[in-house]
């Protein structure tokens, strides 16, 4: 009796560590490469071991053939991967704005190591996307990613043939209102390289003999900066509310 019991616990743990392991993985700062592995490991292994008590009214008893748990693993394996894929096209939007604020700013050229795409993007890229993670973490919303997993399991049970229509719905969704605001955020610095590059237009038109982007390019950057220290605040507020909405569907109604 003993046996099965330790047998049935250890199954059950491991199971709930496919679902964690497999989310923590992808989300943004935990699971990006400036994380030691080991570090990474014992902290999954230490959130799997708290969820075990909270889940395990969830959790199917142990299948009889290995087929059955490979199945079982391979969709808390989804399951979990499309949590972590939730919260990384969330942080998406920081990714966008950053992109399209480079450019109107002229500081493309200038790159650093962003959390978030886990390579060198471009320097506002980086910032925002570290001050998004700062953010979050000070405002202690990472708990809600904690939080969307946890009560994953009353949303996608175990063992339950796996809904890749909503997910692919859902992530396109996503994709799309991630983009959208990531939009909106650098909306002030693209109406102003929109209005910039149009009066560089006219002004070399006019003044053939003068070095128009010469001239332009600091006026464009210091310009651009500036905007940029004004809307950050902004940015910021309305991207942690759009965190805050984007993990709500995935818990239980109170």
């Amino acid at each position: 009796m003993l046996t099965e019991l330790v047998q049935l616990d250890v199954f059950r743990f491991f199971l709930v560590f496919t679902r964690v392991g497999a989310a923590l993985m992808l989300v943004p700062g935990i699971g990006g490469q400036l994380v030691s592995s080991r570090i990474r490991l014992w902290f999954t292994l230490a959130l799997s071991f708290l969820m075990l008590p909270l889940v395990a009214g969830e959790l199917p008893v142990t299948p009889k053939t290995i087929g059955g748990m490979l199945v079982l693993v391979f969709g808390e394996v989804v399951i979990g991967a499309f949590m972590g894929t939730v919260v990384s096209l969330i942080m998406s939007a920081i990714n966008v704005a950053g992109a399209m604020i480079g450019y109107q700013t002229g500081l493309t050229n200038a790159f650093s190591f962003d959390p978030i795409a886990q390579q060198q993007s471009q320097l506002l890229t980086g910032f925002l996307s570290n001050l998004a993670l700062l953010a979050i973490f000070m405002t202690d919303l990472h708990h809600l990613m904690f939080q969307a997993i946890i009560e994953s399991y009353a949303l996608f049970h175990p063992g339950q043939p796996l809904p890749f229509g909503d997910f692919s719905e859902a992530l396109s969704h996503l994709l799309t209102e991630s983009f959208r605001l990531g939009l909106q955020f650098s909306a002030p610095l693209v109406v102003f390289g929109l209005v910039f590059y149009a009066g560089l237009g006219l002004l070399s038109r006019l003044v053939p003999q003068l070095q128009v982007f010469f001239v332009a390019l600091p006026v464009q950057v210091l310009v651009g900066l500036w905007m940029l220290m004004v809307s950050v605040p902004m940015v910021i507020s309305l991207f942690l509310r759009f965190f805050e909405n984007g993990l709500v569907p995935y818990m239980v109604p109170r």
